[in-house]
């Protein structure tokens, strides 16, 4: 399959896979099949933001052999998560 993306597409699909993967797992203790599934989806989809001119949020840890969001990144994206979280408080 392929599918093509503009780039601010592309920076969408990195917003929200990092945000519901965060979501779907920052709170486990240990690994699970769908963290499993995600992470391996989150690293195939990280692994095109150098093409997509997008490596000051995406790099690559040549020692792990994964992708990580740059600190640049997390700090544009967790305003959404600390947003998420406040709401979740109010509950």
């Amino acid at each position: 399959m392929k599918i093509e993306f503009t780039k601010e597409e592309y920076k969408t699909l990195l917003t929200i896979v990092y945000c519901g993967e965060w979501m779907l797992n920052s709170h486990k203790i240990k690994d699970d099949s769908l963290s499993k599934k995600t992470e391996s989806l989150e690293q195939n989809i990280f692994s095109f933001a150098k093409d997509a001119g997008l490596e000051k949020w995406i790099e690559f840890d040549t020692e792990m052999k994964k992708y990580f969001p740059t600190a640049d990144m997390e700090d544009e994206l967790h305003k959404f998560i600390d947003l998420y979280n406040l709401r979740q408080k109010k509950i």
